[in-house]
């Protein structure tokens, strides 16, 4: 008598392209490792997760992800890895799209269950004229990027996000800034891997919110790749701004962090 194996969707061999989701976690994973190979990063692949060291003052950029569904007794395990990956001093996160035991007694601390979005292929709306929107190919235009961003994630006494390195902008990603009257004000950025394009770094000065600029740097990054499905983790604040695109509400994932000592 035979007992038959039904497939969790998370085995190794599973094709990437099983769901959104798993499409989702493997290309978030080749995102950041690509990212710790071109700036002199580090990366760690243990048993159930994937960790990058991009030595960034900003922890989303240091990220463990959880791979598939951990048993509670597992997580002691990942957590030690992680501990022993990262210096004391750098700020880290874990990002797991499964639920997740209670990780204060690690040493960490719940920052939230951002949801996880999704835009199927389709029609985006037209540029909107108010908005100059220019890929990231120069000095310049990675500074107007990278004042953006840590003015509007509120960044300054933190330091420079990975993010703001041309040989990303040059080789694995697509960012793009929005200028309204030649000021720059808005940001996003994507990167295309297993069949999806992965959305992040989207950010709206607060004196130019609520004019729809969210949405339109946005569309322009969802546009470097528009025949496929477009995948984000949103903020509460931002969800509504991305169902204006098109975007659909899957679920919630989990990150917490881990502070620097």
């Amino acid at each position: 008598m035979s007992t038959e194996v039904l497939t969790t969707g998370w085995e190794p061999r599973v094709p990437a392209g099983d769901t959104i989701t798993r499409r989702f976690v493997l290309a978030y994973t080749a995102r950041i490792a690509a990212m710790a190979d071109r700036t002199g990063g580090r990366r760690k692949w243990v048993e159930g997760a994937r960790m990058a060291d991009l030595r960034s003052p900003f922890g989303y950029d240091n990220a463990v992800v959880v791979t598939r569904p951990l048993a509670e007794a597992e997580w002691p395990g990942v957590i030690t890895a992680a501990d022993a990956f990262f210096p004391s001093s750098r700020w880290w996160v874990v990002l797991s799209v499964f639920p997740t035991p209670d990780l204060t007694r690690h040493g960490l601390r719940r920052v939230g269950h951002p949801p996880l979005m999704l835009r199927p292929p389709g029609p985006l709306p037209p540029p909107d004229a108010r908005l100059d929107v220019r890929p990231v190919t120069d000095t310049a235009t990675l500074a107007d990027f990278q004042a953006v961003l840590v003015a509007a994630y509120g960044l300054a006494e933190v330091g420079v996000p990975a993010i703001a390195d041309l040989a990303l902008a040059r080789t694995l990603l697509h960012l793009r800034v929005g200028y309204a009257d030649g000021v720059p004000v808005a940001t996003a950025g994507a990167a295309v891997h297993h069949g999806i394009v992965e959305v992040d770094w989207v950010a709206t000065l607060p004196t130019a919110r609520r004019r729809g600029f969210g949405t339109a740097i946005t569309a322009a990054v969802v546009d470097v790749a528009p025949e496929l499905p477009s995948v984000l983790l949103a903020s509460d604040d931002g969800q509504e701004i991305y169902r204006r695109l098109g975007y659909l509400d899957l679920f919630r994932a989990t990150l917490w962090e881990h502070p620097a000592s």
